[in-house]
């Protein structure tokens, strides 16, 4: 087609372009369930890496009920999440669904204890303050389950992305408890939670975008890039998803030298 804009053939071509039965279901259910998206040698390793990360702040604080639970950015200091947050299995899904490209989120892994439940089990979108859903999505979540549990670990509110965006109350509940290594992919539209079981259990979250919307964190400052950059395992590719391309300039003569 003359006279248009590069982008304009790849957006109406993205429509044409959705070939596989998982990404075909994820978008009109809203989630899908990968089985065994890792091995629970695997989940062990995660979870004995972040037992390093524990009490370290800001990527760990305990005491704060309004992050209970929450560890911050692990892939930061460990092989086995950078391994994870660049899993193949994850990304042909986001190549589907993204085809203008797309970036990290967020990073979180949550710990629901016993007795100290994480500040996840309040019913919540991983993009509360999106005021409108989308046909396709603009956010996709990737929750991994690390721990086995003989209870209900999670529910979500389905259809809760669209048909019941703003009615979610009458929303049908579907309960859920995969197995360790499994993930839940699912539109970040999507309300869930989780829940409290007889035994603490771990979850890691990654949420990937379209870079339209602005990361949770978006490590450039120079203090995070130096940290980021000392471990220099698989470091051109965990660059590459944190989006720095993307970074909105700071005036029109920054923007137009990265243009030139």
């Amino acid at each position: 087609m003359d006279n248009t804009h590069p982008g304009l053939n790849t957006t109406t071509n993205f429509i044409y372009n959705l070939k596989s039965n998982k990404v075909k279901k994820l978008l009109s259910d809203g989630y899908i369930i990968l089985e065994n998206a890792i091995d629970e040698e695997e989940c062990q390793i995660l979870i004995r890496d972040l037992n390093l990360l524990r009490g370290k702040y800001p990527y760990h604080m305990e005491e704060n009920n309004n992050y209970a639970g929450v560890f911050r950015s692990p892939f930061i200091f460990f092989e086995s999440y950078r391994d994870l947050m660049l899993s193949p299995k994850f990304h042909d899904i986001l190549l589907e669904i993204f085809p203008t490209n797309y970036q990290l989120h967020l990073s979180r892994c949550v710990e629901n204890k016993k007795l100290k439940s994480a500040a996840t089990i309040e019913w919540h979108r991983d993009i509360p303050y999106l005021h409108t859903p989308s046909k396709f999505p603009l956010s996709i979540s990737f929750l991994t389950f690390l721990s086995s549990s003989d209870q209900i670990q999670l529910e979500i509110k389905l259809e809760s992305h669209n048909d019941f965006f703003y009615d979610f109350e009458q929303a049908e509940v579907l309960s859920l408890n995969p197995n360790p290594g499994d993930t839940l992919v699912f539109d970040s539209n999507l309300i869930h939670r989780t829940l409290a079981t007889n035994k603490t259990v771990l979850y890691n979250l990654f949420m990937f975008t379209n870079p339209v919307l602005k990361p949770v964190v978006d490590y450039t400052s120079k203090e995070i890039i130096n940290k980021i950059n000392s471990n220099k395992y698989r470091i051109e590719e965990v660059n590459k998803i944190l989006g720095y391309q993307y970074g909105v300039s700071k005036d029109d003569l920054e923007y137009i030298n990265k243009k030139l």
